[in-house]
Order: structure tokens, then C-alpha cells, then sequence
């Protein structure tokens, strides 16, 4: 039986809107974590986000009536979990030895480990037109960030576990997109996201007890906002987004967070957006629409 184009032309739309949506709530986090790291450790900034949005997705599970499982025997949950727990581990150490926009670039060659990882370990045809999205998503970061370039530190030491961290989130996409791929439901994808971070919680939660810092009402207010906003709801549309495009759309779509990373500086924080980030930007948008034009031809 032959697929209906229009329906999966509007799967396919629906997938962009949710993905698009979820980097604008990914877009808030730098905003927020700004604000956080002058009272806390970054650890302890992660781990506790990491509870706050296994409690708001738990909630969600049980306003819908569905019940709630961790599927251990997964190999793609596993996969997820150790690879979230690496990233963050790398991601947040790294950034005490190299500048913010050296981490914001070397993870984003996240897109590039995935199309490495696609070609030679999943045996799924790798295009021209996918090559030239990737390499035009990464130009797009380097754009949009140029200006803020900083050394600081041991720079070496920091690229490279930014470099890991990249690494990493291109092994929990990978997983994460074939999970959502193969599954059914909402309530399924929920349980996975939930599985996630309450098992990476865990397993971070010693180290993020090394430094700790009693956090203030402010600090809690905002510790919910990172928990629920670009962590529980952003996963959580990034999740239905991923169920509906490919691996390497739903991929370029954590990269679009960076424009929306400058967009809410700008609006609350005042920075200013320069045209060479205005470029980056279109890059990494141009990247994300040209990765759906085989699909929109299936």
C-alpha cells in the first residue's frame, strides 16, 4: 500500500514545527544557566535540571492516565543514558578550561559525528545534498558565534572534552531519533525521556555533590525554569519532532538552538546580533530544510 504524499508531507511539516519549537526552548537555556552559575556549580546546576524534568515529565505521564516503566533491556535507552551522562560530564568541565563559544561550536560538530556514524556503523546511504547540510550547519555555528571566540584557561584541554562532548551528543541523538522512530506513542516516548533522566540523575548526582552551594529562592525559581523549559518540554517536543523527520533533520534542529540562544540574548539580555551571526542563522536553517527535500520527494 502506497503512503498518502499529503499526510506525509504534513508529518514531515508538523516534525519541523515541534523541532523548531524545541530549539527555541533549547535557545533559552545559556539565558538562564547565565544567571544560575553565579551562585552554583555547574554539576550541581545539571543534575539538579536533570530531576526537576524527570518530576515534570513524571506528571505529565500520570495527567494522562498512562503508566510509568523505565525499559532497561533497550539498548537505544542505554545508549542514551550513557551517552547523556558523558556529555554532560565533558560539556560542563570543559567549559571551566575553553570559552563559551569554543563549547557551543565543538558540540555542535555533533551533526558531523552523526553523519560519520550513519555512514559506516548504520549502513544508511549518506547523499550529497546530507554532506553539504552538515558542513553548512557547522559554518552557520561558527558564524553566529565568531565574535564571542575567547581562549582562557588550558583552551587545548577544554576543546578536546568539548570535542568529547560533541562525541557524546551525537551517539544520544543517533539512539534517541531510532527510538522515537520505531515507537507508537506519546506515553512511550515520554517513558523513554523519563527513563533518561532520572537514570542520569543518579548516576552524576555524587559529583555534583563536590562544591555544592545551598541555592536561593531566586536560584530555585530559575533552577525550575531550566528544569521544566529547555529540558523537560523541549526534550519532550524534540522527541515527537524526532518521531516524525530523519536522523539528520531531527540532528540539525539541536544546532537551530544556537540562533535562538542569540535571539533571547538579545531580547533579555541586550546583546547585539551581528550580520555575520544573521548569516550563521540562515545557514543552519537553509541546512535544516535541505535535509527534508529527499523526503518531501519519497
Amino acid at each position: 500500500m502506497q503512503d498518502n504524499p499529503a499526510k506525509h508531507l504534513s508529518f514531515l511539516q508538523n516534525g519541523l514545527v515541534l523541532g523548531f519549537l524545541a530549539a527555541f526552548l533549547w535557545g533559552t537555556h545559556s539565558v538562564i544557566v547565565r544567571y544560575l552559575t553565579s551562585d552554583l556549580g555547574g554539576m550541581q546546576i545539571a543534575t539538579t535540571r536533570l530531576f526537576i524534568a524527570a518530576l515534570a515529565i513524571y506528571c505529565m505521564l500520570r495527567a494522562m492516565g498512562a503508566s510509568v516503566s523505565i525499559r532497561f533491556g533497550d539498548w537505544n535507552f542505554r545508549l542514551a543514558v550513557l551517552s547523556t551522562v558523558v556529555n554532560y560530564i565533558l560539556f560542563h568541565i570543559g567549559l571551566e578550561h575553553t570559552g563559551a563559544a569554543n563549547a557551543m561550536v565543538l558540540e555542535n560538530t555533533a551533526p558531523f559525528f552523526v553523519l560519520v556514524f550513519l555512514y559506516f556503523f548504520a549502513d544508511t546511504p549518506v547523499g550529497r545534498t546530507d554532506v553539504l547540510a552538515t558542513a553548512l550547519a557547522i559554518i552557520g555555528v561558527f558564524l553566529t558565534v565568531f565574535r564571542d571566540f575567547q581562549g582562557g584557561g588550558e583552551p587545548l584541554l577544554g576543546d578536546l572534552m568539548e570535542i568529547g562532548a560533541g562525541l557524546s551528543w551525537a551517539v544520544f541523538l543517533i539512539s534517541s531519533s531510532r527510538a522515537m522512530r520505531a515507537s507508537e506513542s506519546t506515553p512511550e516516548r515520554l517513558n523513554f525521556l523519563f527513563g533518561i533522566f532520572i537514570c542520569s540523575g543518579v548516576i552524576l548526582l555524587p559529583l555534583s555533590l563536590f562544591g555544592f552551594q545551598m541555592p536561593t529562592a531566586n536560584d530555585i525559581v530559575f533552577l525550575v525554569l531550566l528544569g521544566v523549559l529547555p529540558t523537560a518540554l523541549a526534550y519532550y517536543l524534540w522527541y515527537e519532532a524526532a518521531a516524525r523527520v530523519s536522523t539528520l533533520t531531527a540532528t540539525l534542529m539541536f544546532a537551530a538552538s544556537v540562533v535562538f540562544t542569540f535571539i533571547n540574548s538579545a531580547l533579555f539580555l541586550g546583546a547585539s546580533i551581528t550580520p555575520m551571526a544573521a548569516i550563521g542563522a540562515v545557514l543552519i536553517v537553509l541546512a535544516i530544510f535541505l535535509t527534508t527535500k529527499s523526503k518531501e520527494k519519497n
